[in-house]
């Protein structure tokens, strides 16, 4: 009998109307699913001290597991008290209970993603397998902060490049395996017809920085798509942008708005994992910077929100981020390091659109698939 695995997550209940941070667990709940492994997504939510507004949270949570017909696979556990920080506290779950959940961690792989399950909570599981899905400030994070990195038995990282001579990411001793993030091809359809514009959906600020030698590595989007801005208007391309943008910021707007940027509300377009999914399918492709942070590092990340669109057949024009020093060639997934590459990088997509959505449908089936990437992530945890 295949090891039981369980999906842990806390970032998605905490955050209910970001519809694309639903999919990054549910891709790997049905991928080990469909390949015939007991899995399970265990998601946490701290209340913060607002127990209201945290089952306010939980109920869209829920509504939406139950729309995906998931509803019988995961367990949603609030924390009453404390913060991820502290000791667990009084808790209350909705799906496995207490005792359940105990008994059968006792046999299970915790696949822990971007570090969710703390410490004490993790303790339980019979083996441990942290998923970093921020590569490059999530090591320098871990460097400043105790983050309990080392306290797991396999460490896996989707940034293909850490540990390369052109990152300068120092790894600290830990032996990060590499697998690419994955996307579950039945639940994306290739979409025939395509949409007129190329969108993506991001954060616009963070308020997030990592720090090394002197040097910061800005995790906030906005200077990273202000580097492109005419990009649009000299490709002659139609590019919308779904960012959480304050109404208050006129200025970043109206600087948009001037340079050829449609501008939407990703709580509207994408708030849900079924409008995300809408929203992505809908378009022409995805046009998008990285954050600053991830091009200085290079530490070879690619979007969990990317692989959807290229499952979709939607071609994808991105930054570089060193992920393409590990990736064939290809119109699906064209990345620049400048904006007279994005322009280059468009134009290639427009001489020949259909062949750039096959190649992107394609690279999706033959690198990012979750029947391509799970059994690696098995492999790697020793649970195969």
């Amino acid at each position: 009998m295949r090891t039981p695995v369980f999906v842990g997550s806390a970032f998605v209940a905490q955050y209910p109307s970001g519809g694309g941070n639903f999919w990054v667990p549910l891709q790997y709940l049905l991928g080990l699913r469909a390949l015939g492994v007991d899995a399970h997504w265990l998601e946490l939510l701290w209340t913060g001290g607002d127990i209201a507004r945290a089952r306010g949270f939980a109920d869209a949570f829920r509504h939406y597991v139950d729309a995906l017909g998931v509803t019988e696979w995961v367990t949603l556990v609030i924390f009453l008290e404390g913060s991820r920080d502290d000791p667990p506290g009084p808790a209350e779950h909705a799906g496995l209970s207490a005792e359940e959940l105990r008994a059968r961690a006792r046999d299970a792989l915790l696949l822990n993603l971007a570090n969710s399950v703390t410490a004490p909570l993790r303790g339980g599981f019979a083996r441990t397998a942290l998923l970093d899905v921020d590569p490059g400030p999530f090591q320098l994070w871990a460097r400043e902060h105790d983050l309990g990195v080392g306290r797991h038995d396999v460490h896996l990282t989707i940034g293909q490049n850490l540990g390369a001579p052109d990152s300068p990411v120092p790894l600290g001793g830990v032996r990060w395996q590499r697998v690419w993030p994955a996307v579950h091809l039945p639940a994306w359809p290739v979409q025939s017809a395509s949409g007129s514009r190329y969108t993506t959906v991001t954060q616009w600020w963070t308020n997030q920085y990592a720090f090394l030698d002197g040097e910061t590595y800005d995790c906030n989007k906005r200077p990273g798509f202000l580097e492109v801005i005419d990009v649009p208007r000299r490709a002659g391309v139609d590019v919308e942008l779904a960012a959480n943008i304050h109404p208050g910021e006129t200025e970043d707007r109206a600087l948009l708005a001037g340079h050829g940027w449609q501008l939407v509300d990703p709580a509207v377009v994408a708030g849900t994992p079924e409008t995300f999914r809408r929203y992505v399918q809908g378009s022409r492709g995805e046009f998008s910077a990285a954050k600053p942070a991830y091009v200085r590092a290079r530490p070879g990340w690619v979007s969990d929100r990317t692989v959807c669109y290229l499952a979709s057949g939607r071609p994808c024009v991105v930054q570089a981020t060193g992920a393409e020093r590990h990736l064939p060639p290809t119109a699906g997934l064209c990345f620049f390091r400048s904006p007279d590459e994005a322009v280059d990088a468009l134009a290639r997509v427009e001489a020949d659109y259909a062949a750039a959505s096959r190649m992107a449908r394609a690279l999706a089936e033959e690198v990012f698939a979750t029947s391509a990437v799970i059994p690696r992530i098995l492999a790697a945890a020793g649970v195969a």
